[in-house]
C-alpha cells in the first residue's frame, strides 16, 4: 500500500484543522512526521509530532498520547538525542502500564534497554531486557513484533529495525578500515537488537565476535557483560 505524498499530508493537516477535527489533525501530523523520518528528516519529524502532542494533551487521551510520545521517542533516538528519547519512551511506558495493556510495551522496554545499552549502561540495559523478556513470555508475544496487537505502534518496531541496518552499515566500516574498537561497538550495541527482532539464531556469533575484541581491546566492562548478556539470549 503506497504512502500518502508530502502535499496529500500537508492538506490533510490543513483540511483537519479547518474543519477542527483534532483526531484526524493527529492522524496527518502523525503521517506527515512517519514521511519525513522516513526521509531521515528528523528536525521536520520532531516538530510535527510535538505539534500532535499539543492537541493530544486538550483532548486527555492518555492512550493517544502514549502512542504519540512513543512516536516522538523513536525520531528522537534515530537522532541519537538519548535523553530526549528515554523521556518519550518514559511518559508512553507509563500509561501503557496503568491501563494494564501488553501493546507497545515490550517495544518500549527494549528501546528503553537498548538507549541505555547504547549509553554503556549495562545494568539498567539488563534490567529492560528483563522486564521485556518476562512480559513476552507471560503475554506471549512473538519476538521482533512488539507492535502486533495495535498497528498504531508499528513505529517502534521500525525503529528497531532501522537500528539493526545502522548498527550493520558501521560494522561493515569498521572492518574495512580493519579497527577493531569500530567493529566491537557496533556489534555490542547489534546483540540486543538482534535478540528482540527475531534474529536470535546470528546472537552467538556476535556474542563470540565481541568477547574476542573486547579481549584484545581489554574492555573489562563488556566482558563482564558479555555472561549477562548470553544468559539472557540463552533464556529468550
Amino acid at each position: 500500500m503506497a504512502h500518502p505524498n508530502l502535499a496529500e499530508l500537508e492538506n490533510a493537516v490543513k483540511s483537519a484543522r479547518e474543519h477542527q477535527d483534532l483526531k484526524a489533525e493527529v492522524s496527518a501530523l502523525r503521517q506527515l512526521g512517519s514521511l519525513y523520518q522516513r526521509n531521515r528528516q528528523f528536525t521536520k519529524a520532531a516538530s510535527c509530532l510535538l505539534k500532535a502532542i499539543t492537541i493530544v494533551e486538550k483532548t486527555g487521551n492518555d492512550q493517544d498520547l502514549a502512542v504519540v510520545e512513543a512516536h516522538l521517542g523513536c525520531v528522537y533516538w534515530e537522532m541519537a538525542q538519548l535523553k530526549k528519547a528515554m523521556t518519550c519512551f518514559q511518559k508512553a511506558l507509563k500509561v501503557q502500564k496503568q491501563n494494564q495493556s501488553a501493546s507497545g510495551q515490550m517495544g518500549l522496554l527494549t528501546l528503553l534497554g537498548i538507549s541505555h545499552w547504547r549509553k554503556c549502561q549495562w545494568e539498567e540495559g539488563l534490567s529492560f531486557f528483563k522486564e521485556a523478556l518476562s512480559l513476552r513470555k507471560t503475554q506471549d508475544l512473538k519476538a521482533g513484533k512488539p507492535s502486533e496487537a495495535e498497528e498504531e505502534f508499528s513505529v517502534l518496531s521500525e525503529a528497531l529495525e532501522r537500528g539493526v541496518t545502522t548498527l550493520q552499515n558501521r560494522i561493515r566500516l569498521g572492518r574495512e578500515q580493519n579497527d577493531p574498537l569500530k567493529i566491537l561497538q557496533p556489534i555490542f550495541s547489534m546483540i540486543p537488537l538482534y535478540l528482540f527482532t527475531g534474529r536470535r539464531k546470528g546472537v552467538d556469533s556476535l556474542l563470540k565476535e565481541a568477547g574476542t575484541l573486547a579481549e584484545q581491546l581489554q574492555k573489562k566492562d563488556v566482558l563482564d557483560a558479555i555472561p549477562r548478556l548470553r544468559e539472557l539470549s540463552e533464556n529468550y
